[in-house]
């Protein structure tokens, strides 16, 4: 095949892929959207079937990884851990609205740290529309509950490399640990879920109800209600796996490894509860139901569009995109930070952030070793990757697979968010938090002299 029609062939499966996961016909799993494409890719000869082993290589931690967050989640849930979370939340707001939607947005944030982005929106949203439907919340007073779950679990999942599986890629693909992307991406996360909680909060302020009756919700949580010892194993469990990141971290052990150990040991632990007498049988899932709950359709995705974005080497698209951000960085002072991020940002809000992340992710690696890059660029076009794909997405909804998922869960409760609707709050919100956490990065790295080590 010549190198002219391998070039057309791979832009057009990476064209067809894309059209599949944005347009999803007839409701298509976008796992087997994926594989069609990496299908086409290894047909066509876009990409090898050597090629496509080795970057399994590349992304296997992230996988595993992304595997045990969803398992040690649907655990959770399984156990009643966020339904006995959020009656906790309504306890404490006493009442109050605006109470209940720092509290509600607060909850969100945390679980997207911990347990990643796509489980916070899968898990709680559900939740959220379960609770506001109880309390008799109507129309605007529901979607402020909604936005904050929705916004702030994609955009709290910044400081840990496990909250969001595109941290996990990244950090595989350059070698850096744990603790140097904390270090990095924390004061960012910060910055964002402030800005994520004030915006919505803006928006929708005169919706807000000023007070609720808390003592209407109903919420069965099975398993956690009944243990206040289960309570203090899980957050045991929890507070290990988070130290196991960090110690993890310094002899660079996987971080699969830790969250899939903790994962396995939660299940045991599950399994065994209940088995107990007062465990009641219609609050219990078993081992293999919560297991076919994980969304395999996402790891599968993860591994075809890899093997789709590759094939783009040929098209020269990679080198594009590499050139591309290298100039972005070199532009002075502050917008040397900006514009990179916002060049990602713009690219992910109409191609979706998991095709973007890969392309952005090979491009700066072909920066990396071709043209050359200081430490400062280098850490820089890492970084600006990360928040171009993780929180300017929601520019446009189609730029996020979690906001994707959250538009579905809000149907399926019977519920509907309007693109005007959507685009008045994600269009500011996306644009808002760029510019910040660019800024941020730009105190790190610009100002403070702050780099990956791995440039040193």
């Amino acid at each position: 095949m010549s190198m002219e029609i391998k070039t057309v062939a791979s832009i057009v499966i990476f064209s067809v892929t894309l059209f599949l996961l944005i347009k999803r016909p007839k409701n298509l799993n976008i796992g087997i959207t994926a594989s069609i494409g990496a299908l086409l890719s290894l047909l066509v000869g876009t990409v090898t079937v050597l090629e496509a082993l080795g970057l399994l290589t590349e992304i296997w931690d992230a996988a595993l990884a992304f595997f045990g967050i969803v398992t040690l989640s649907v655990t959770l849930d399984a156990m009643g851990f966020f339904k006995w979370a959020a009656l906790k939340i309504i306890h404490y707001a006493k009442g109050d609205g605006r109470r209940l939607y720092i509290y509600v947005a607060l909850l969100t944030a945390a679980v997207s740290i911990l347990f990643a982005n796509d489980s916070a929106i899968l898990i709680l949203t559900p939740i959220v529309v379960e609770i506001t439907r109880q309390l008799d919340f109507k129309g605007g007073s529901r979607m402020v509950y909604l936005f904050a779950a929705g916004f702030v679990a994609d955009t709290a999942a910044m400081p840990l490399i496990t909250s969001n599986p595109v941290n996990i890629v990244s950090a595989d693909f350059f070698k850096y640990t744990f603790i140097d992307h904390l270090i990095f991406m924390g004061p960012v996360a910060v910055i964002t879920v402030f800005f994520s909680i004030l915006v919505v909060y803006l928006f929708f302020r005169s919706k807000i109800p000023v007070k609720y009756d808390a003592g209407c919700v109903d919420l069965d949580c099975g398993l956690m209600l009944a243990s206040h010892r289960l309570i203090k194993i899980i957050f045991t469990t929890l507070i290990i796996i988070d130290i196991g990141y960090v110690l993890t971290s310094f002899i660079r052990i996987p971080v699969s490894t830790v969250i899939c150990s903790g994962a396995f040991s939660l299940l045991i632990v599950y399994y065994f509860y209940s088995k107990r007498d007062n465990v009641q049988p219609n609050t219990y899932k078993s081992v293999s139901k919560l297991l076919r709950e994980v969304n395999w359709g996402i790891l599968v995705f993860m591994i075809g569009i890899f093997i789709v974005v590759q094939g783009l080497r040929t098209a020269g698209i990679i080198d594009f995109i590499g050139l591309l951000l290298t100039s972005a960085s070199h532009l002075p002072s502050y917008l040397g930070f900006l514009t990179p991020s916002l060049a990602v940002t713009i690219l992910a809000s109409f191609m979706n952030n998991w095709p973007m992340t890969l392309l952005g992710l090979v491009s700066i690696r072909y920066a990396v070793s071709s043209i050359g890059l200081t430490p400062e660029t280098g850490t820089n076009l890492i970084f600006s990757n990360i928040i171009g794909n993780n929180i300017g997405p929601h520019f446009f909804p189609i730029g996020s697979l979690a906001i994707l998922m959250w538009f579905d869960v809000i149907r399926r409760g019977g519920l509907k968010i309007t693109l005007r609707e959507y685009l008045k709050v994600g269009s500011i919100l996306s644009i808002v938090e760029v510019a910040f956490s660019s800024l941020i990065l730009y105190i790190e790295v610009g100002l403070l002299g702050l780099t990956l080590p791995i440039f040193i």
